[in-house]
């Protein structure tokens, strides 16, 4: 492993994976990449996702489609004392990537799918590339995507579009729509990807909008989830439709100023 991190069950928990994954894909491993939370110090077990994006030789054979979901169902089984149960991503061959038709694994949160094309959205491709941490084998940067900022621009009016159908109150991943307008807010602005905790500050200190101060909460939500058993917390969860369409409205006027610059 190429780091090792303050959090002793992230470095174990990752030194497992490495070790499975190659004993499972053997000579098809090219490299494992992790992105996203575990690299800012700010993972929340019980509520986020450890991510990670595995680059393969060629497709998955059947048989190793097979073993890797076994696994994935053998992590969250047997090892409840490390991160495993949080691991997340694609296992995407080289011809996927490079945006051909093949055969990839995801490991999402509703559960394990087959991919016959590579559906990591733009800004996910943007992170990696930009943002993502080698941590076994060759880089493999020079072949990831270069995303423009129109595509991201479409991905953030698509992610609107998205917000203003679906956003809903109610559930403790409402605030998730906040958290990730704040980020996009942030990157408009910047350049700059946080992680939905720095998010959360940013917006604190730099959007002026009403909607800024629902962050708040939906940072110490996102780090202590047990507090959704709470009255306060609960009540406030089933108001924030209308919070999410502010937000939603709010990014889309930072959107629309940044293209018009452009």
């Amino acid at each position: 492993m190429i780091k090792d991190f303050q959090d002793e069950k992230l470095n174990q928990t990752l030194s497992l994976f490495l070790k499975d994954m190659q004993l499972i894909l053997n000579g098809q491993l090219i490299s494992v990449y992790i992105y996203g939370s575990a690299l800012y110090n700010d993972l929340c077990p019980g509520y986020g996702d450890l991510d990670f994006l595995v680059i393969l030789r060629n497709d998955l054979a059947s048989c190793e489609v097979e073993k890797l979901i076994k696994q994935r169902i053998f992590y969250r089984t047997e090892y409840p004392d490390l991160y495993n149960y949080m691991l997340e991503g694609a296992f995407l061959p080289l011809r996927l990537i490079q945006g051909e038709t093949g055969r990839a694994l995801w490991w999402g949160t509703k559960g394990e799918k087959v991919w016959e094309e590579n559906q990591l959205d733009k800004f996910t491709m943007y992170t990696i590339k930009n943002h993502g941490l080698l941590l076994f084998g060759e880089s493999q940067y020079h072949m990831l995507p270069v995303i423009s900022k129109e595509e991201i621009n479409q991905f953030l009016i698509d992610f609107i579009s998205c917000m203003r159908e679906h956003g809903k109150g109610g559930s403790i991943h409402s605030i998730d729509w906040l958290l990730l307008t704040s980020k996009f807010m942030c990157w408009l602005s910047s350049g700059e990807i946080l992680s939905k905790s720095q998010a959360a500050d940013w917006g604190l200190k730099h959007l002026k909008n009403s909607w800024k101060e629902h962050l708040l909460k939906s940072k110490e939500l996102r780090k202590d989830t047990s507090k959704v058993r709470m009255p306060e917390y609960s009540e406030w969860l089933n108001k924030l439709d209308s919070v999410i369409i502010e937000a939603s409205n709010d990014l889309d006027e930072q959107l629309r100023e940044s293209r018009n610059f452009l």
